[in-house]
């Protein structure tokens, strides 16, 4: 009796055991599993995202994959800290699924971002280059502000690091060091291009000036000399045609026409040689003294005086020479036109007392200076 009850107990427990068995069995074969292969694809996908610099070039989206991976990633945990029939991964799934697109689409995002900053890049270097050359061509003899002449030289130190990062595949670096010497250049180009725009007020002045020159040498069968200010040129006319060109300097603040003694202008207008210096007689080899102050100077230097735009205590200035001494590579004189020694010599015997000398601001106009 006791034994059959004995084996009724065991035969219970035993059944019993096997639907527990069973059941957990059936839960472990049908509860959610987590969505591995979709992570190790996902996490594929942002690594060749980041290996493609995603995050450099198309960040917004990378940034959006980062963080719903980590969302995804945060999800799993939770899942993982219930019971494990109550796990649910669809919501990871889901979220894996969306990223592996997002990182996708930063991938191919990255690629095109790069390359549209590459052909802006390619652009702007131009652009650079070409303000670079106008400086170092014309500009750079400009009496600009210290400053100024910085920005340029910032801009051109710029320029050269954007392209050594340009040539190691740092498109990112090499458009920031480009921007930063864009706006540099830019600020230093709004000052030349108002000094410039109003020294050009008086090109039409200069304009007619030259042409009367030219004309009277064509007339006379005679020799003149026409000095551009922008360009430092001298050009040695004869029967109206240039035959000599030479590089000349000029007074330390030359933009602008004398206005008084002291400073440091070179005069424009008009003038006549009224002296030849030979060796003996200056300190700058030879020299040709030319008629500053003209009637116009005077003129002018009379209204600036009634203005009170120049200080009554200052006189109007002198002495302004064609002379030798020059080729130092700057601007270094008070006023005056300096050749080199060798070329004084050659303007020296052409020019005699009487011989036109015309100083202009510049002999082209500004388009076609800066074209």
């Amino acid at each position: 009796m006791k034994l059959g009850r004995v084996k009724k107990i065991f035969t219970f427990i035993l059944s019993l055991a096997l639907v527990v068995v069973v059941i957990m069995a059936f839960l472990i074969l049908t509860m959610d599993k987590p969505p591995m292969t979709e992570i190790a694809n996902c996490r594929t996908a942002l690594s060749k995202a980041k290996s493609k610099n995603a995050d450099i070039y198309a960040p917004e989206l990378y940034r959006k994959a980062e963080s719903d991976y980590k969302a995804a990633m945060i999800e799993w945990e939770r899942q993982n800290e219930k019971v494990f029939f109550k796990r649910d991964f669809d919501k990871v799934k889901e979220i894996i699924l969306s990223t592996t697109i997002k990182a996708e689409e930063a991938l191919q995002a990255s690629g095109t971002n790069k390359d549209t900053l590459k052909s802006k890049y390619l652009k702007d270097v131009e652009i650079l280059r070409k303000k670079l050359t106008y400086y170092h061509d014309f500009f750079i003899k400009l009496p600009l502000r210290t400053q100024t002449r910085k920005d340029y030289e910032f801009g051109k130190l710029t320029l050269e690091e954007s392209l050594n990062a340009f040539e190691s595949g740092d498109v990112m670096k090499a458009n920031k060091k480009m921007t930063a010497g864009k706006i540099r250049i830019s600020q230093a180009d709004k000052e030349v291009n108002a000094l410039l725009k109003d020294y050009f007020v008086h090109f039409p002045k200069w304009q007619q000036w030259v042409r009367t020159t030219i004309n009277q040498s064509a007339q006379n069968n005679s020799y003149a000399f026409v000095v551009d200010k922008i360009m430092h040129k001298g050009f040695l006319y004869y029967n109206g045609k240039v035959v000599k060109e030479y590089d000349v300097e000029l007074g330390k603040n030359w933009i602008g026409d004398k206005e008084y003694a002291g400073d440091n202008k070179t005069p424009e207008g008009i003038y006549s040689v009224t002296k030849k210096k030979s060796p003996q007689n200056t300190k700058y080899y030879k020299a040709l003294l030319i008629n500053y102050p003209n009637s116009d100077d005077r003129a002018a230097y009379a209204a600036k005086v009634r203005s009170g735009s120049i200080p009554k205590n200052r006189g109007i200035g002198n002495l302004i020479e064609v002379h030798g001494n020059g080729g130092k590579g700057n601007d270094w004189t008070n006023g005056c036109v300096a050749l080199p020694d060798n070329k004084m010599d050659e303007l020296f015997s052409k020019l005699p007392v009487g011989a036109t000398v015309t100083i202009v601001g510049s002999t082209v106009s500004l388009a076609e200076l800066l074209n």
